[in-house]
């Protein structure tokens, strides 16, 4: 007997995904575009009539990507607050960085504490390169695990009660269905599964912005 919460992809015999499942997705930090991330500092070249300063991303923490595009190139760093994705876009911002704050742009209070942090950084002062509200902390982790979790059960036909055993693991998911329908596993369980839906539909943008 098939499994209540198996379903049969519509493109059976085929691949109907963006990204072949059979190939490992890596290890690497996800590009976000930076007009929507205020978590990625962008860079330009100065005037050359500046003075030179010498930027070297290892110093700033641990670069754990390092990658080149039709846009320029983006070096994520990772230190104690979590990643800053720095964005050069040209081959002289090494030697004379410049940063941009585009007018009008998501969050510009963010990313104007994002690029002070950097500065001091830079400067030599101990600090985080995130701001608190853009932090991933433990709590957050979890939270986010289970909703994507919640999402995916949901997603192949999953109810409630799925969602209660397998993400909630309450013991409350196996109650009668007149008391489980009061209980507060249910209640729990279908919200996670709204809030879930709302995150995978664009609420990741919130989420992104440090909502």
């Amino acid at each position: 007997m098939r499994s209540p919460l198996a379903r049969i992809s519509p493109d059976d015999g085929g691949c109907g995904f963006a990204h072949d499942p059979s190939i490992p997705v890596g290890d690497e930090p996800a590009t976000w575009l930076p007009e929507l991330s205020p978590g990625t500092l962008l860079l330009d070249a100065a005037p050359s009539g500046f003075a030179p300063v010498v930027l070297d991303p290892s110093q700033l923490g641990s670069i754990v990507a390092d990658r080149t595009d039709d846009e320029g190139r983006e070096v994520v760093i990772v230190d104690g607050s979590g990643e800053l994705h720095i964005r050069l876009n040209s081959d002289l911002v090494a030697r004379r960085p410049m940063i941009l704050l585009p007018l009008g742009a998501a969050s510009v209070d963010l990313r104007l504490d994002v690029a002070s942090r950097f500065i001091r950084k830079v400067g030599g002062q101990t600090i985080g390169l995130l701001p608190r509200a853009l932090r991933l902390t433990t709590q957050r982790k979890r939270r986010l695990v289970q909703l994507l979790h919640a999402f995916d059960i949901h997603d192949i036909g999953g109810g409630p009660r799925d969602v209660a055993e397998i993400v909630l693991r309450s013991e409350q998911a196996r109650l009668p269905s007149v008391e489980w329908k009061d209980s507060h596993a249910r209640r729990a369980a279908n919200r996670l599964i709204h809030d879930s839906i709302a995150l995978v539909e664009r609420g990741y943008l919130k989420f992104l912005r440090g909502g």
